[in-house]
């Protein structure tokens, strides 16, 4: 998939990466490799530089595919390390193409969904009283408490 040419101002693409990759300030300071109060001056319209215009851009592209992808809690995955011990966060820093993280990320979303779904009072776990209490609890002996 070819990105689309950014045609909104910086700040609202900073906007943009910081509500999709649910970060905080520091965070989007990090990935852009600036201080919080000048990314807070961003965000509040002041002009970045020149030489990071196009990595918020192309961040912000990134944030657009992955708004496209229904990732419902990438908030809880932006940080999580994958199988190479990288996270999205780590690429999105280092300025590294995320494509394979992000499917695996879709992927983890995906099942974690499904667990979620799955009720623990749906049935699945329950078996009637006396075989749950029968399974867990031990046995106590009335007589042997009375002093």
């Amino acid at each position: 998939m070819s990105d689309l040419i950014d045609t909104r101002s910086p700040a609202k693409d900073l906007a943009n990466i910081r509500d999709v990759f649910a970060s905080d300030m520091s965070d989007l300071a990090i990935l852009l490799g600036i201080t919080r109060p000048t990314a807070s001056a961003w965000l509040k319209g002041d002009e970045p530089n020149s030489e990071a215009i196009p990595h918020i851009q192309r961040l912000s592209n990134i944030a657009n595919r992955v708004k496209q992808m229904n990732i419902s809690r990438l908030d809880k995955l932006v940080h999580r390390p994958l199988s190479d011990g990288r996270s999205l966060f780590d690429l999105l820093k280092i300025d590294e193409e995320p494509t394979e993280i992000l499917a695996s990320l879709q992927a983890i979303d995906a099942k974690e969904a499904q667990t979620r779904r799955e009720s623990k009072g749906s049935g699945k776990y329950l078996g009637s009283l006396n075989t749950v209490l029968g399974e867990s609890s031990v046995p106590i002996d009335l007589h042997k408490l009375v002093m």
